[in-house]
C-alpha cells in the first residue's frame, strides 16, 4: 500500500517550511523540485529522500507516492501538470493555492477524480482554509444567508510567492460573486474599514480565489473579499483598473514577476513567524438585513499554512471521499479550530 508523501516545491519559502516540520514529525516524506540546487542541501540536513524532476517529468516519479502536496507557485503554472499526474496515477493532489483558475481547473476536474478515486484540494494553507472555514460557519449559523463578505490581514511580510499571486490578480481585475457568478469589477471595486479582532484596519477587494470557494463551499449567492491594505495603496490599486490592460499583457507580467525575483528579500524572519498573527473576518446578510459576524486570529500565514496543509495532506492518507473539495468541505468548519493558536470568535 503507498503511504509516503511528496512535497513539490521544497526549494520555496513555504515549501522549504513544510519540509521541515514533516521531518520534525517523522512523516513518510519525499522532498522535491525541479533543481537540486537547494533541494539537496536540505534534503541532507533533514536526512530525508529526495527527487528532481520537471513537471513534465511528474509520471515517472510519482509511481510509488500517496499523495502530492504542492507548495512550488505561481500554482496558475505548476498545478495542471501534477493533477494531471495523479488523475494518472490515482493519486490525491493537495496544494497551497490562492489563484482563483487553479481552483477552477480543480473543479471542473471532479468527475474525473471521482472516477479515479481520488481527492483533488487546492487550497489547503492561508488561502483559503481560514476563510471558507469562517464562510461554512456563518452559513452553519445562519442557512438563509444571502451574501458572505471575507476579509483578511496578512499581519507580516508576504513571500515572493504570494506577490506574484498578487501581480496575477492585476491581470484579472476585481471580482465578485452575484447571483452564484463571478462578475468582473474594476480593481479596488471596495473600500471599507473591516473590524479585524485586533482593530479596524482599511481593507480592498482582491479577485482572489476565496470569492469563488465560498460559493462553492456554502451555495450562498453573492460576497466580496477584502485584504487589509493603507487606505493610500487602496486608493492605487483602484487607480490600476486604468491601467489594468497593460499590466495584464505577457510582457508586463514578466516583468513584474521578475521584479519580484530580484529584488524581493522574500519572506518574514523566524522571528516575525513566531510572533506575528493574520487576523481574519467575515459577514453573513440575511435577505431581511440581519446579519452575523465572525472573526479569528491565527499565528502567521505561513505557520498556519504549515500546520493545515500537513493535516490535510496526513488525512488524505486516510482514504478520504474522492472528488473536488475545499478544505471546510472535506475537514468541516471547524477545522480551523483545531489547528495550534487558533482563536476563533462568533
Amino acid at each position: 500500500m503507498k503511504n509516503k508523501l511528496l512535497i513539490y516545491g521544497a526549494n520555496g519559502y513555504s515549501g522549504e517550511l513544510m519540509c521541515r516540520a514533516a521531518a520534525q514529525r517523522n512523516l513518510d516524506v519525499v522532498i522535491a523540485a525541479r533543481s537540486d540546487t537547494r533541494l539537496r542541501p536540505l534534503a541532507d540536513e533533514l536526512r530525508i529522500e529526495y527527487r528532481v524532476f520537471a513537471l513534465e517529468d511528474a509520471v515517472g516519479a510519482l509511481d510509488d507516492i500517496a499523495v502530492v502536496l504542492n507548495c512550488a507557485g505561481p500554482f496558475s503554472a505548476t498545478a495542471r501538470p501534477l493533477v494531471e499526474a495523479c488523475l494518472e496515477l490515482g493519486i490525491h493532489y493537495v496544494d497551497i493555492a490562492g489563484e482563483l483558475s487553479v481552483f477552477q481547473m480543480c473543479h471542473e476536474l471532479d468527475a474525473r477524480a471521482k472516477a479515479a478515486s481520488i481527492l483533488l484540494c487546492p487550497g489547503a494553507g492561508f488561502d483559503i482554509v481560514p476563510t471558507d472555514c469562517l464562510a461554512a460557519g456563518l452559513k452553519a449559523r445562519m442557512p438563509d444567508a444571502q451574501r458572505i463578505d471575507l476579509a483578511f490581514a496578512f499581519g507580516t511580510r508576504p513571500s515572493a510567492g504570494s506577490l506574484k499571486t498578487l501581480v496575477e490578480g492585476i491581470r484579472l481585475g476585481g471580482l465578485i460573486r452575484r447571483d452564484h457568478q463571478l462578475k468582473k469589477v474594476a480593481n479596488g471595486y471596495r473600500i471599507r474599514r473591516v473590524p479585524f479582532k485586533d482593530r479596524a484596519r482599511w481593507s480592498v477587494t482582491i479577485p482572489w480565489a476565496d470569492v469563488y470557494t465560498a460559493g462553492v463551499s456554502t451555495g450562498v449567492p453573492n460576497g466580496m473579499v477584502y485584504t487589509a491594505l493603507p487606505l493610500g495603496m487602496g486608493v492605487f490599486l483602484r487607480l490600476t483598473s486604468a491601467f489594468s490592460g497593460l499590466l495584464a499583457t505577457p510582457t508586463a507580467q514578466r516583468w513584474l514577476k521578475h521584479l519580484v525575483d530580484r529584488f524581493y528579500r522574500g519572506g518574514p524572519s523566524h522571528t516575525e513567524l513566531d510572533n506575528h498573527r493574520t487576523q481574519f473576518w467575515g459577514e453573513a446578510v440575511a435577505t431581511d438585513g440581519r446579519k452575523l459576524t465572525a472573526v479569528l486570529s491565527a499565528p502567521s500565514v505561513y505557520r498556519l499554512t504549515v500546520e493545515a496543509g500537513l493535516a490535510i495532506a496526513m488525512h488524505c492518507l486516510k482514504g478520504p471521499v474522492a472528488g473536488f473539495h475545499t478544505p471546510a468541505m472535506l475537514m468541516g468548519n471547524e477545522f480551523i479550530q483545531s489547528l495550534p493558536g487558533v482563536e476563533w470568535e462568533h
